[in-house]
């Protein structure tokens, strides 16, 4: 499995999902959700912010895809520390940003409370989904391989019903339970587990240009349902829609075949420094969103115009997202290293 796990193709999903996600919040921080979705560029921002809203999923995919091999042991849980040292040590840096540069104030337990509630990184929710999925995964997968191939797609199809489905059917009314939807991120690991033993037959180029139409399709609608006013929340924009459980099995699809033989190797360095400290940059990227955003605001007053400097932005934030995350990656490792492992007790491959 670590070896799967350092293929070309799963580090660029890995490294596609971080940059996305920062791709994310350019449209969180740079004003878009406050001004009129009016006019040819904002069209654009609205097509190009669905394409970016594959982040997390593509995440979550990759998990099924990866772990739907592990078995329950004693020793699997040890697996959960680095993901939490390095919400650790991402959320202590992001406090120390918070007091000392944005001059926040804590007491004692406010500050502890700050790390309880996964709010000390204050991107830190994916860390509390994601502890739940790592200690289900392998009862997940005990579930999942004890099904033949007509019962996999049916748990997989009730999942998507469950979760995806609604975000369709309930456009004009309440027609299918909304009470699963929030429950998501089992219907991505389910995918991701099916797209393991069963690849989408499409050529990249097909799944690569069917992402790009859904993508356009949604911000299209987007587009149109603010009818010039600001921009208004869909069904299509919930993490778990059917729109971008789709879309995000394209463009997995799309990036998992590539296989990096003809890719120069500083690229393929490149790639897979950025995955490899994908968690970490996330988390981080706070510090950097607030440094750079301002700087963005006051030289670009215009919102509707800031558009045009998204790839500037995302890469600054990027790198010093990238500079920060570095470190926490080398302490997380540092003090797993210092932690006793037991042999012959780690669960799965």
């Amino acid at each position: 499995m670590e070896q799967r796990r350092r293929e070309f193709g799963l580090d660029l999903v890995r490294a596609s999902a971080g940059l996305l996600t920062l791709s994310v919040h350019f449209f969180l921080n740079n004003g878009f959700y406050d001004t009129p979705a009016a006019g040819g560029t904002m069209l654009l921002a609205c097509v190009v912010r669905v394409l970016c809203m594959t982040c997390v999923p593509l995440f979550l995919l990759l998990t099924g895809y990866t772990c739907a091999g592990r078995k329950w042991s004693r020793g699997y849980y040890r697996k959960l520390l680095p993901i939490l040292l390095t919400y650790l040590l991402s959320g202590a840096a992001c406090m120390a940003f918070r007091v000392f540069w944005q001059g926040e104030r804590f007491t004692l337990p406010g500050l502890v409370r700050q790390f309880t509630v996964y709010a000390a990184a204050p991107y830190g929710w994916y860390i509390e989904m994601y502890i739940g999925l790592f200690l289900l995964s392998p009862f997940l997968n005990a579930a999942w391989h004890a099904l033949d191939e007509r019962g996999k797609r049916a748990l997989l199809l009730t999942l998507a019903g469950l979760t995806a489905l609604p975000s369709l059917v309930n456009q004009l009314g309440t027609v299918l339970p909304v009470w699963w939807v929030n429950l998501y991120p089992l219907t991505y690991y389910a995918l991701g587990a099916w797209l393991r033993e069963h690849p989408l037959r499409l050529k990249s180029w097909q799944a690569l240009g069917c992402w790009l139409g859904l993508a356009a399709a949604v911000g299209v609608k987007g587009w149109l349902t603010a009818g010039g006013g600001p921009y208004v929340l869909m069904p299509e924009d919930g993490w778990g829609s059917l729109a971008l459980t789709v879309q995000a099995a394209l463009l997995f699809s799309c990036l998992r075949r590539a296989d990096g033989s003809r890719t120069p190797g500083p690229v393929r360095w490149c790639v897979g420094r950025v995955a490899r400290l994908s968690l970490a940059m996330y988390l981080v990227s706070y510090i950097s969103d607030q440094l750079v955003y301002p700087v963005l605001a006051q030289a670009v007053p215009a919102a509707h115009q800031r558009l045009w400097w998204m790839p500037v932005t995302v890469a600054a934030t990027a790198l010093g997202a990238l500079a920060l995350a570095q470190p926490v990656d080398w302490a997380a490792g540092a003090l797993m290293r210092l932690m006793p492992r037991e042999r012959g007790r780690e669960g799965g491959p």
